[in-house]
């Protein structure tokens, strides 16, 4: 069944509005990050009236935007839920991973795969790997299991019903897939991947002032990120641990020259062709720089 999409400045001028933009991008970009994964891996609509849809919303309330609608029997796969009873929500994706929003828990129902067998904790089956246009890899099994991996191969998440063989058969598809590709999956230990980083991005602070940022480096576990204000003779100084665009979201810790402290978060779109960074720090300053 397809889903039926829905109808669908600039300038930050306080610090309420930074942190909502960063709780934003956190929760819709990578909702596994902000939510851990609670109940099945898949999830079947159900209970809504033969002539109506479910709605699929920007966000977690009945008065955030629609941003698509699913008839009864369509399956999504879990991104984790808040709430209970009838004011539990659940952030929810479609199998391809093309659409995602919040959807009220009460329509929802514990699924198996699209188009696989009931019965979760099956630890049998040949593993189906689909490639993202993201450039993540997620490994599925008949029974529900499903499992993401980032594109260097790094296991991002796994259901909660994958049992510890599934998730060496996954680990085992990923690295003949990478090979197949030219890449080798690295886990941990040994040489870890390396990419030369030399990215420039400006932006503005609370208030309104302009900020520009900086993120380099050619070793996994060592980009350097700078934000500097000349108008406020500040610079703030972190590390990321890996390469924009080879996972979703990541945060760093902030130091500033005037003392100043507190948390960066770089969230990479969908596409990887854009990258922004929100931070806070405990003097009440924020601000937001697009590379």
């Amino acid at each position: 069944m397809k889903i039926i999409q829905g109808q669908g400045d600039r300038k930050a001028i306080g610090l309420s509005i930074v942190c909502a933009m960063m709780a934003f991008a956190w929760m819709l970009v990578y909702p596994g990050e902000a939510n851990a994964q609670m109940g099945p891996d898949y999830w079947r609509v159900s209970g809504v009236s033969s002539d109506d849809h479910l709605n699929i919303r920007s966000g977690p309330r009945p008065n955030h935007r629609v941003v698509g609608m699913a008839p009864n029997g369509f399956v999504f796969r879990n991104l984790g839920c808040r709430g209970s009873g009838d004011s539990r929500w659940c952030h929810v994706e479609t199998p391809d991973g093309h659409k995602s929003g919040w959807v009220a828990g009460r329509f929802l129902q514990e699924s198996g795969a699209p188009g696989g067998g009931g019965g979760g904790g099956n630890s049998g089956g040949v593993p189906e790997l689909h490639a993202r246009g993201s450039g993540e890899m997620e490994v599925r099994f008949a029974s529900g299991c499903t499992v993401l991996y980032n594109p260097a191969g790094r296991r991002i998440t796994a259901g909660s019903s994958c049992s510890r063989q599934q998730l060496n058969q996954a680990h085992d598809a990923v690295e003949r897939y990478m090979r197949e590709q030219g890449g080798a999956a690295n886990h941990g230990g040994g040489n870890r991947a390396s990419t030369d980083v030399n990215m420039n991005g400006a932006g503005y602070i609370t208030g309104g002032g302009r900020i520009e940022g900086r993120i380099f480096g050619h070793s996994e576990g060592h980009y350097a990120v700078v934000v500097t204000s000349a108008a406020d003779s500040l610079t703030c100084t972190g590390t990321f641990a890996h390469a924009p665009g080879v996972v979703r979201s990541e945060t760093a810790n902030l130091h500033c020259t005037n003392g100043a402290a507190g948390t960066a978060l770089l969230v990479t779109s969908r596409n990887g062709n854009h990258h922004t960074l929100t931070f806070n720090l405990n003097d009440g300053v924020g601000g937001l720089v697009q590379f």
